[in-house]
């Protein structure tokens, strides 16, 4: 059933966003191949939970360091040129893996470099992208973004399931060659994209552009609250999801299928979360279903930790990513109505900023929690991080969303 709405969904898609939406499928699903390999390079390189924690940690820390003058550049430059660049600039780093490994040269700290430039790539891509479909949809925002969304979580519950196969034929470091072709394929219809619109602001000093970014959020209490609850979501799912593969390979001692298996399992919570959340945003007020997702979320944390089956962590995780998904669309939907389109690549940066600053922190207490303690004591601590967004949405304007 879920495929027909799909199917019904980019029929009444305008032909721009369709085509964007088409290429951004090829590329998720070659990025979620890498999500793949690298885990499984790391540690056969390692053998070490605290490695694989450590590499999740370091991709985030781009989006610390540089995000606000991301940003910056988002809004000033052509998006459509940008996104050319980036998506080859990350078709060569991408490439530079494998080819390493052939001359016996790929080491750890190839791993953390380009693990740290690709995701400050990304970190640009992904806000270009936000900040783009407010252009390429006609009207209803929520499901522009839940169409974005629903192939992004398609792409990733297919491609665990092809890269657990493939890694088992063709071994991890290869399958970053399909990776590397995704962007070259991704290049046909990012040329197809128009010219964002010329912004007719007067450039002034980067850091006075970066401050009115960050004033415009900290003046809005909506969007200011809706970051600060990301951030503490973000630190406890990244410290659940960076010993995943961990705790999947070293507790139920799974093969590359059945951890394939898992991790398709939490993208098909993505894509029913992102089917589901339009209809569910159209009934509900916001604010009411923005709570109902948490506390959903915080049971499928709860099952993940506690149900002794070796596919419990992908039902669990699905469980999460469903809620997560739709906590997203909305979220960016919230964003788009309502911060100044020539404000928004600084407004959505600086928002990464606040919600990805504890992912490096979750991300190495994860693996820290894993080598000391069971590895499903991160998913209790996932849970309870739950129950602050929780707290957070009662207790600030999120409840008062319609």
């Amino acid at each position: 059933m879920w495929i027909h709405k799909l199917k019904n969904r980019l029929q009444h898609t305008p032909f721009l966003l369709r085509l964007f939406i088409s290429g951004h499928f090829i590329s998720r699903l070659g990025d979620s191949l890498y999500s793949f390999a690298v885990p499984w390079i790391s540690y056969e390189l390692t053998g070490s939970a605290l490695v694989m924690g450590s590499l999740y940690a370091v991709s985030v820390l781009p989006v610390v360091l540089f995000g606000p003058f991301v940003g910056v550049y988002v809004d000033r430059w052509d998006r459509k040129k940008l996104m050319i660049g980036i998506d080859l600039a990350r078709m060569v780093l991408v490439a530079l893996l494998p080819v390493l490994h052939t001359f016996d040269l790929l080491t750890l700290g190839w791993l953390y470099a380009t693990g740290f430039t690709l995701s400050l790539l990304t970190m640009a891509y992904e806000v270009s992208i936000v900040a783009i479909t407010p252009d390429l949809a006609s009207g209803d925002l929520t499901q522009a973004n839940s169409g974005i969304q629903t192939v992004n979580q398609l792409a990733d519950m297919l491609g665990p399931a092809f890269a657990g196969g493939l890694t088992a034929i063709l071994g991890a470091i290869n399958i970053l060659w399909l990776d590397v072709l995704s962007f070259g394929l991704v290049l046909f219809m990012l040329t197809q994209l128009p010219a964002n619109r010329k912004s007719k602001r007067i450039m002034t000093n980067v850091f006075k552009e970066m401050k009115d970014g960050l004033h415009w959020l900290t003046q809005h209490s909506v969007n200011l609250a809706l970051s600060i609850q990301a951030a503490v979501g973000n630190f406890g799912y990244s410290a659940a999801y960076s010993v995943l593969t961990y705790y999947l390979i070293t507790v139920f001692h799974l093969n590359s299928n059945q951890v394939g298996i898992n991790y398709s399992l939490l993208a098909a919570g993505g894509v029913i979360g992102s089917i589901g959340i339009v209809a569910l945003d159209k009934r509900y007020a916001r604010g009411k279903l923005i709570t109902s997702l948490l506390i959903v979320g915080f049971i499928g944390f709860m099952f993940a930790a506690l149900c002794p089956v070796w596919f419990a962590p992908g039902i669990g995780f699905a469980i999460v990513g469903a809620c997560n998904v739709g906590w997203s669309i909305i979220t960016a939907s919230i964003r788009q109505e309502t911060v100044p389109a020539h404000l928004l690549g600084r407004v959505l940066s600086f928002s990464r900023v606040i919600t990805r600053t504890a992912m490096p922190a979750g991300a190495l207490l994860g693996g820290l929690l894993s080598g000391t303690l069971h590895p499903a004591t991160v998913f209790l601590l996932a849970a309870f991080a739950k129950l602050i967004e929780v707290v957070i949405a009662y207790l600030s304007p999120i409840r008062k969303l319609i």
